[in-house]
């Protein structure tokens, strides 16, 4: 049945203010989540701790969010649960509860500095699924909202972050970092204020013993399960890229201005899937486009291996629209697809946690790969893990459990 005109333009309209109310939440999520993390070394070195500290405490961060997040993730799916929207206000208020204290500790104590900020980014690390299941859980509720619309002003305010950072920096030092963090905390958390969203009701009644573990969600779900392990390397190979731009940078030829020519250039193509995607959805199924996705993160290890040059290393970000661009966007539609209602968040929390998992592998090893094997043996590595990756995804990854 056609809908009337008026009915069918006041669901437009809600539609839209929904996606600008969480683009908003997703713009200063990843303002927040960009400083804490890309700036924590230029922080904490100027609080006098080494490059080997500053490791180890990212490192922590992301170890207690993998073993956290299953057990929040099933919490939140519960029927008798607060809101996930109560959940984010208790997570990222304790985050600005910390960056106070951070104003002052970075004159007395770095190490004090360095362990709140680990703290900091364990609560961003945790928030970061449940930020996406805000969205999820809202479609699922019949309210209709464009994820992909909302997740690219996520991509514009990390990008805005990285230029406004750094030359707030230069200006002021390094030392303004928690008060930088601290000011985006706020802004975070009005626009989550604003965000209209109440808890669904789900089925109430008691599971039977066991049903809600992960044991019990691998017997569900073992092909998702064996995906996410594919996931896990295609992250790998983005972290060891990522995570050692500067690097690679050098070793082509070029400097830290290069490097951020290149990353500016793929944050802002990766936006552009981003904005299109329910287009997308109307030729090819989530499922599709996830598994597409992992192909062109390979392409990309491979062209950044073989890219003689700055220049070319400038053609091969061309690449990255259909690797991170599409798959940020399609594992939240393609795991909110194939998960039942119970499910859902304990889905988006371990999509997310294999981002966490290849931020720890890449970060402990690719450093050492680089000391031992030089970058070329590192990107080798790194197109390794995207393929075997993409060759686990493409098996498992599809739109059925």
């Amino acid at each position: 049945m056609k809908l009337p005109e008026r009915t069918h333009q006041n669901m437009k309209k809600d539609s839209w203010k929904r996606t600008v109310s969480y683009a908003a939440v997703q713009f200063f999520f990843w303002i927040a989540y960009g400083t804490a993390l890309a700036y924590a070394s230029p922080y904490l070195l100027a609080c006098g701790l080494s490059n080997t500290f500053i490791g180890l405490i990212n490192a922590a961060a992301c170890a207690l969010s993998v073993l956290i997040q299953p057990a929040l993730a099933a919490y939140a799916d519960r029927a008798d649960s607060p809101s996930l929207k109560t959940i984010l206000f208790i997570l990222l208020g304790g985050m600005l509860g910390l960056t106070v204290p951070m104003v002052f500790s970075a004159e007395r104590s770095g190490a004090v500095s360095g362990i709140l900020l680990g703290a900091v980014i364990l609560m961003l690390q945790l928030s970061l699924p449940l930020v996406n299941a805000l969205a999820t859980e809202t479609m699922n509720a019949g309210h209709p909202l464009n994820f992909g619309i909302a997740r690219g002003f996520g991509s514009v305010g990390y990008a805005a972050m990285s230029v406004f950072m750094g030359w707030l920096i230069a200006l002021q030092g390094a030392k303004v970092h928690p008060a930088a963090m601290a000011c985006f905390s706020v802004c975070l958390l009005l626009a989550l204020l604003f965000f209209p969203f109440e808890k669904r009701g789900k089925d109430a009644g008691e599971p039977r013993r066991g049903q809600g573990s992960f044991s019990a969600f691998v017997r569900r779900y073992p092909a998702f399960c064996t995906a996410l392990a594919g996931c896990v390397l295609i992250y790998v190979s983005h972290v060891l890229i990522n995570n050692f731009a500067y690097q690679i940078a050098v070793a082509k030829g070029g400097n830290s201005g290069h490097m951020g020519v290149a990353m500016a250039l793929a944050g802002l193509l990766e936006v552009i899937p981003m904005l299109i995607f329910p287009r997308m959805l109307k030729q090819k199924d989530s499922g599709f486009w996830f598994r597409l996705s992992g192909v062109f993160f390979t392409l990309k290890a491979l062209g950044t291996l073989l890219a003689p040059s700055m220049e070319a290393l400038y053609l091969v970000q061309l690449l990255q629209p259909l690797g991170w661009g599409v798959l940020t966007v399609a594992s939240v539609y393609y795991v909110n697809g194939i998960m039942q209602d119970r499910d859902r968040i304990k889905g988006q929390a371990y999509m997310t946690m294999t981002l966490t998992a290849a931020t720890i592998i890449g970060s402990l090893t690719g450093g050492w790969m680089i000391d031992t094997l030089g970058v070329p043996g590192m990107l080798t590595a790194a197109v390794l893990c995207g393929a075997a990756g993409t060759g686990i995804v493409l098996l498992k990854g599809k739109q059925t459990a």
